[in-house]
Formats: C-alpha cells, structure tokens, sequence
C-alpha cells in the first residue's frame, strides 16, 4: 500500500480514538451507548446529572490519599533528612503527582469533552485503553483491583492495630498481631462499614470524607503535641532531632515508596471528575491543586513533627508506623489512635468502590464481546428505579414484571461484588503480620506504574493524536509534553530499582 492510501486510514483509526468535532463526539457518543445497551447498562434517571462540588471532590480524594499511609512518612523523613532533603522529596513528589492529576483529567476531556449538564464516563482503564489498546484496558484494570485490594487489606491491618487496646479490654488479654481477639475486633468493625462499600458514586460520602479529614487533624495534632513536648524536654539537644541528609544513599531508596504511596488515588481521579459539576478547566485546575497541597501540608507536618520526636523514642528509630513508638497506655496518642482507626474505616469505601466496580463491569462484559466502554457500571450507570436490561418490544405487563425482576438481580449483582470484594480483603488482612510489607511492595512497583508511568504515557499518546488535527500546540502543551517524557524516562529504570530493592529487604535481607 502506497504511503498516500496509508495515510487517510491512518487518519480514520485516530478518529474512531479521539474527539475532534461535533460529528465525532455524536458518533463515539453513540457508539458507546450502542456497546452500554448490549452490556445492560441503563442511562437513564437523576443518576446522570452532575452533583459533585470542589468541595465534595476535595474531600473524596482526600479521603483515598491520606490515611495510614502518612504514619510511615516520620520514618522517611528521619531516614532521608527531615532537616532538608526530606522535604525537599516530598515538593517534588507532590508537584510530580499533580502534574499527573491534570494529565489524566486533560486525556479525559480530551477524548470526550465534558457535558457540563451531564455526568461523564471516563475512567483510568478508558483512558488507558484510549492511548494503548485493548490490553492496556485489560492490565490497567488488573493494576487498579490490585492496588485497591491490597490497599484495602493493609488498611484492614493498620485498622486492627490501632483497635488492639480495645480488644485488650473486652477480651482482658493483651496480645498483638494477627490473633483471633484482634481479627474479631476489626471484622467486627468492617461488617458494621459494609453499607457504605455498596453505594453507587463517591458524591455521596463527602460527609463521611469531612469526617475522616477532620480526625485525621486530630491525630496530626496529637503528635504535634507530643513531639513538641519532647523537644522540650531535650531542649539542650532538639539539633539531634534534625539533620540535613541521608546517612547514606541506600536510606533514600528505601524509603521512596513510603513518599509515592502517599499520593496513590490516580485511578479516583476521572471517577470524581466524571461527577464534578460545572467542570471547566479552571474549576478542574483548582480541584486538583488544593486537594494535592492540602494533602502535602499535611504530610509535611506529620513528617517534620514526627521524626523530631525519634530522640524520646525507646530505640531513638522509628518504627513504619510511628504510633507505635509512644506507650500504649498514652491518653493523648490514645486519642489519636481511635481518630486514625475512624480514618480508615471511613476510607474503606473509597478503595472498594472502585474494585467493586470493576468486577461488576467484568461480570457484565463476559456476557458479550464488545469495546471496553469509558463507563462505571453502577457508580454512575445503574439507576435501580429502571431495569438493568430493558426490553421493549415486550408488553407494558411484561416489562414492569422485567424491571422488578431486574432491580433484584442489579441490586445483588452490587451486594454480592461489594461484600465480595471487602470481605475477602480483610480474611486475607486477618493472615498478614505487619503493614509494612504490603507498603513496601506496594509503594515501590505498582505505585509507581499506576501513579506516573500509565497517566503520562497516556497523556503523551493523546496528546499526539489531537496534533494531527490541530496546526498550532500551545506553549503550555509542549512543556506538557516535555515533563511527562522527563517522567516516563525518570521513573522506568527508577521502579525496576526499586522494586529490587523491595524484594531484598522484605525476603532476602
């Protein structure tokens, strides 16, 4: 075939990827629906229109983001230099994440600009999917089950051992770890949560991401407290609480991943923005920069306070979870500990979610062999007033006795996949010893794939596609373009490193 009949084919695929016109948004707009109505999905209903709030999104992604992951930052901050280098890290880290908030939300509306009156479809897999094919779709949608499953397992872990002094006084016997008085504490705890893993969007626990914010304010006071009293009290020695750097090099590489997995909600960030009312580029720009510098200030404080107080600690090293270098019997860190134990509970859903409806979607879709859709099954499709597969060619008796029987099989189908899903993490949580294990693994390979590699390499491959119909790319765009490559070509060799490195300290050292 001669270069000339290639190119025209070449210009038709990257139409069926991208929306560039009124005629190709109403074509893939249709197409999708044409895919939804094959896989059951229902489109209809109140559940379409945009009711999240900058305030509300702030809060839902906080609530993904910060949780037990900042009890390990004290210890990262004491390793890499809590005076300098340490937050240094963390600014770098947190504008890197930013970036890759707005390349995924700039994909999004890329690829289907937003109906400001309806909500959108897009989702982490859609995106992937978009930029690199079918497989793409397949292994992105694994990387967000697993990294909201083993999120939610090592949550389920930190939760039992922030609940062990009240399994201490109901069962009058102190132990720690994975004992049956701990395990029965906390799933005692995940079956009273179970309710909130089957709602159907995010919009509707931003009181309960209020709730946990604010306790986990609560428990950065504590520390603060406490550090500050204990500089206090080595007042002729608090310059050994702080130093510049690293002790040596291989202390930074360690604890990397303890900085990356503080920011992981990438795969919540199109979900959010899907349901964002008024979505315009400045109301987006401001969305995700507070929520990524409310979080960093946050973590800063929890790092500096936390690795100021190494000098009263019984070892003067801290632990990966910080609270556990203060007494047991500490009424102050008492407090703090059930603000992070309500933490996390309120988090559960957030990680759930999204895992829960990525089964659902699979359950669906095997039923059919169609185009993997920019859609959320039940989070934002499913309306339970209509039938998840409607018929109408049948008879007006026929079809309610239909919808009633499909509000019952949808409404089990999102029972079944969210208890699924939770319960199953938290029997595996009751198995596993320490936290720090799932971290470590966690933070230093799937972290990074998901939070860096996938937005960015997406966004570069979108990118390219809208300059085919476009003569001029703003200056902005191309600097874009510049820092995602800077990305992709930083963060490849600097995840096989570190996920080496992972695997030596946790089986090998």
């Amino acid at each position: 075939m001669s270069s000339t009949n290639a190119e025209p084919e070449l210009e038709r695929e990257q139409h069926l990827v991208i929306d560039t016109t009124p005629i190709m948004n109403e074509s893939i707009r249709d197409g999708a629906e044409e895919a939804d109505d094959e896989a059951g999905t229902v489109r209809t209903g109140s559940s379409q229109i945009r009711e999240g709030t900058i305030a509300s999104g702030r809060f839902n992604i906080l609530s993904t983001m910060v949780g037990g992951g900042s009890l390990s930052l004290p210890l990262a901050f004491q390793k890499t230099g809590n005076g300098f280098l340490a937050p240094v890290l963390l600014l770098i880290v947190a504008c890197m994440t930013e970036f890759c908030f707005r390349t995924l939300t700039t994909s999004a509306r890329t690829l289907s600009p937003p109906d400001h009156n309806r909500r959108g479809q897009d989702s982490y897999e859609s995106i992937a999917s978009a930029a690199f094919g079918r497989k793409a779709y397949v292994m992105s949608t694994v990387l967000v089950t697993a990294m909201c499953f083993f999120g939610t397992v090592a949550y389920a872990v930190l939760l039992r051992d922030m609940l062990q002094p009240i399994s201490e006084y109901v069962f009058e016997r102190s132990t720690s770890g994975p004992t049956w008085e701990n395990n029965v504490t906390m799933l005692t705890v995940v079956v009273l949560v179970t309710p909130l893993c089957t709602l159907k969007t995010l919009t509707a626990l931003q009181r309960f991401g209020a709730l946990g914010m604010f306790s986990v304010l609560v428990l950065g006071s504590c520390i603060v407290y406490r550090s500050i009293e204990c500089t206090a009290h080595h007042a002729d020695d608090w310059k050994a609480a702080f130093q510049w750097g690293p002790n040596s090099w291989r202390d930074v590489l360690d604890v990397f991943p303890l900085f990356v997995s503080c920011y992981v909600c990438h795969y919540n960030i199109p979900v959010v923005h899907n349901e964002l009312h008024n979505p315009t580029t400045a109301r987006v720009a401001w969305w995700l920069k507070s929520t990524t510098w409310t979080a960093t200030l946050f973590y800063m404080l929890m790092g500096v306070a936390g690795s100021a107080y190494a000098p009263c600690a019984a070892s003067k090293e801290l632990h990966g979870n910080v609270l556990l270098d203060f007494d047991n019997d500490d009424p102050v860190v008492m407090v703090g500990r059930m603000c992070l134990a309500l933490t996390i509970t309120l988090a559960f859903p957030m990680l759930t979610i999204p895992a829960r409806d990525i089964v659902i979607r699979t359950l669906c879709s095997a039923r059919t062999i169609s185009a993997p859709t920019t859609e959320l099954l039940l989070e934002e499709e499913i309306d339970f007033e209509e039938p998840l597969l409607a018929d109408h060619d049948n008879e007006e008796g026929e079809v309610a006795e239909a919808d009633d029987n499909q509000k019952q099989h949808s409404l089990g189908l999102l029972l079944f996949a969210s208890i699924g899903v939770f319960w199953i993490a938290a029997l595996l949580a009751s198995c596993v010893s320490s936290i720090d294990i799932v971290w470590e693994l966690l933070g230093s390979s799937l972290s990074i794939f998901m939070s860096y590699l996938i937005p960015c390499g997406s966004y570069l491959v979108i990118i390219r596609m809208r300059q085919v119909f476009q003569t001029e790319i703003s200056w902005k765009d191309r600097m874009s373009v510049m820092f995602a490559w800077f990305l992709v070509l930083l963060f490849i060799p600097l995840m096989f490193l570190s996920s080496a490195n992972a695997v030596y300290k946790v089986f090998l050292r």
